[in-house]
């Protein structure tokens, strides 16, 4: 082990963490209605001021998380609490069953509401992080508000807006892995921060697994598909990177990574990963790689893969 290369490597992820808070700190952060811009450009100029509510949600969490990690700072609980304070006050639709907008304006006023549900997992997960580290209740009250919703959703429940679902059932329909990985991620908080509902958030993280291993891992092609047919054939698909999802069980559930096919699955993973990652940098931290590789690169990459 080299301990010196260690040392570089953690002092340069310390500073780009660092640099990168700082900049959405001053740059992001809407002072005069809350929340976060998120269309920036490396100059930090707002070149859009409509708000994704998926990223208050995201944005809320990660300035929670950097406090329950590296100690509570009141620039990053302010920051987090003015998403959050932002989301509950704009973006809820209280005349559709709490269900959450998915882009409003600057002032907060609702500019699209869509079919998808994530808006309501984010405000989960940034919720109960920041319970986590204030003890609010109030937070945690949300958080499992809006984390039942979104389980509830993807589980058979009625959209209340009333729209329907994304095509046709009886031309189209199928399965994405996009539904139980973020579930896990939302589990894997509420198990740390709210032990009251262990035994429902470990049941349905379990759930979320068997899903998974059923119906997109695939022992056969070496990887995870993202969207399959509802009986978990191949379909228009493109292969998912899925250790983030594997790490994430782990803590959800239990010995997860123990089993043979999370092992195998990671397996797979770390050998695509030395093959798309790009070259070393002068320093030697190996930049990351994106393994959701477009289906015409897959296919034309699928034999040489499967030598590796």
């Amino acid at each position: 082990m080299d301990r010196a290369k260690l040392e570089r490597s953690r002092q340069w992820l310390r500073e780009e963490l660092d640099r990168s808070a700082a900049f959405w700190l001053k740059y992001g952060m809407d002072p005069v209605n809350g929340g976060v811009y998120t269309c920036l450009d490396r100059k930090g100029e707002i070149y859009s001021t409509d708000k994704s509510v998926w990223m208050q949600g995201r944005c809320g969490w990660i300035f929670a998380y950097l406090c329950h990690v590296y100690g509570a700072k009141q620039e990053w609980l302010e920051a987090s609490r003015s998403c959050l304070d932002f989301m509950e006050k704009f973006c809820i639709n209280r005349e559709a069953g709490e269900r959450m907008y998915f882009t409003v304006t600057a002032e907060g006023k609702p500019l699209r509401q869509r079919r998808y549900c994530f808006s309501e997992a984010f405000c989960a997960m940034a919720n109960g992080e920041y319970y986590g580290v204030t003890g609010e209740t109030a937070r945690l009250e949300r958080a499992r508000q809006a984390y039942d919703l979104y389980w509830d959703l993807n589980h058979g429940m009625a959209d209340p807006t009333g729209m329907g679902p994304k095509t046709i059932p009886e031309t189209r329909s199928g399965r994405s892995f996009g539904g139980p990985m973020i579930i896990l991620n939302v589990t894997g908080v509420l198990l740390r921060v709210d032990p009251e509902r262990k035994a429902l958030y470990e049941e349905r993280a379990r759930q979320c697994v068997d899903e998974i291993f059923r119906y997109h891992v695939k022992p056969e092609l070496k990887c995870v598909l993202e969207n399959v047919d509802p009986d978990g054939s191949p379909g228009c698909t493109t292969p998912r990177a899925a250790l983030s999802t594997l790490a994430t069980t782990s803590k959800a559930r239990g010995s997860c990574l123990s089993t043979p096919g999370a092992q195998e699955t990671r397996s797979w993973w770390a050998k695509r990963r030395k093959f798309l990652t790009g070259p070393l940098r002068p320093d030697g931290i190996r930049s990351t790689a994106d393994c959701c590789i477009s289906p015409t690169v897959w296919a034309s990459r699928r034999r040489l893969m499967s030598t590796i």
